[in-house]
């Protein structure tokens, strides 16, 4: 168990260079203009937190889970890494996992930002209890956990049309696909599944919502990691 934790943790190190991949400068430029306009915003009229959190912080998750992958699935490394005697449903649920830890980091700075423009970080809460929602000052560890699902399905979406596809492409398109689906209908199209806070309707219950985000990414989780082992998928795409 050591040995695996060490592992672990070495391998995590590698994931996190990403200075060495192309589409960080992209995710890092969209996050300074997130940060920009936080604090050019008028301080009577601050920036809708939910803008944020929701629909600026869903195409960075998607952008973070491709990062993970894109050595491996970009640069054709899986053909050889799949010959190592090593779990290669442990190496993508380690990406998976650093693609959303790597999601805290970025959310704790835009939220640092945030406060220091405003003062507060007020938006709507949904109570677990499934009350009515309320316009108040929230913690960030309260509005993270209350976006976390919605960011926990992205980041296995687009893990999951990485795979199935083996291309990073095909996380792309899943996971942009949703998102703007999900935007440009004003939640609509998801209805009381919607990925987005704001576009809840009236009569939906969030706690619901937020589970059936949940049990959606863990079941993409689990296709993924189960698809993933298939080693003659990775071996033979040379010789297609």
């Amino acid at each position: 168990m050591k040995l695996a934790l060490k592992h672990f943790c070495r391998a995590s190190r590698f994931d996190w260079r990403l200075h060495k991949q192309p589409a960080a400068l992209l995710a890092i430029l969209l996050l300074i203009s997130y940060l920009l306009g936080i604090v050019t915003g008028q301080p009577d009229k601050p920036r809708a937190v939910n803008y944020i959190a929701e629909m600026g912080m869903f195409p960075l998750v998607i952008m973070f889970t491709i990062l993970m992958f894109q050595h491996e699935i970009g640069g054709g490394g899986m053909e050889i890494i799949s010959t190592y005697p090593v779990s290669l449903r442990l190496i993508a649920l380690r990406k998976w996992l650093n693609a959303v830890f790597l999601s805290l980091p970025a959310s704790l700075v835009w939220m640092i930002v945030y406060l220091y423009k405003n003062g507060a970080i007020s938006t709507y809460m949904y109570p677990w209890n499934g009350a009515k929602a309320v316009f108040r000052a929230a913690s960030p560890p309260e509005l993270l956990i209350q976006v976390l699902p919605a960011y926990l399905l992205l980041a296995s979406l687009t893990m999951a049309g990485i795979i199935v596809f083996r291309s990073i492409y095909g996380g792309l398109i899943a996971g942009f696909a949703l998102w703007i689906l999900d935007t440009i209908s004003g939640g609509s199209l998801l209805s009381s599944f919607t990925l987005y806070t704001a576009y809840l309707p009236q009569k939906a219950s969030f706690p619901v919502n937020r589970l059936v985000l949940l049990l959606a990414s863990a079941l993409l989780l689990a296709v993924a990691l189960w698809l993933i082992g298939y080693r003659e998928r990775w071996i033979g795409r040379e010789e297609e």
